[in-house]
């Protein structure tokens, strides 16, 4: 107790989240990759996030000593495997979107869930962006279409969403930033 309320100083209890395993952050990326790796409807396609990138940058702000920029570079290169687009592609996007969120982290790792998507939602926009102009700058234009920046939109609307699915799935509190110390 602190003298001026009867909340205890420190987290304790089940405030105290256990940090996620290894099993949990890979495990958690791969389903991700499987779901980006659903037929989607092609007339649906453009609207769907890229799963696995959301993920992975969730990982980045909870659990940065399982999930660094190797690890968005691995799943960069399965995801340009996986796309059939040109190798390296989604690798800078990934790795790009990445390095920013690394070096957010302790601002981001603050805000709750909807306060982390105002906040993510210019580096998702920029991956496709990105993955945009550098497809068109390569000669890629018949891939290249501009409806693909819907999905960094939507990716947004999701990111508060999937953050606090994970946040229950792995007993993280995911408290408003008033009630964090």
């Amino acid at each position: 107790m602190n003298g001026l309320s009867d909340k205890p100083l420190l987290p304790q209890g089940a405030e105290l989240a256990a940090p996620p395993t290894l099993l949990k952050v890979y495990g958690s990326l791969t389903l991700a990759l499987a779901m980006n790796l659903l037929p989607w409807p092609d007339d649906a396609l453009w609207l769907a996030p890229d799963f696995t990138l959301m993920l992975l940058l969730y990982w980045h702000i909870h659990a940065p000593r399982y999930a660094g920029l190797g690890t968005a570079f691995f799943f960069g290169l399965i995801t340009d495997v996986a796309r059939g687009v040109l190798l390296g592609l989604d690798t800078l996007a990934y790795c790009t979107a990445a390095f920013f969120v690394l070096s957010l982290r302790l601002r981001l790792v603050n805000f709750d869930a909807p306060r982390q998507a105002l906040q993510i939602a210019p580096i998702l926009l920029t991956k496709e962006a990105l993955v945009l102009g550098l497809g068109l700058a390569l000669g890629r234009a018949a891939d290249a279409d501009w409806r693909w920046l819907a999905s960094g939109v939507v990716a947004a609307l999701l990111w508060a969403p999937l953050a606090m699915l994970v946040d229950r799935l792995t007993g993280r509190p995911s408290y408003p930033i008033q009630n964090r110390l």
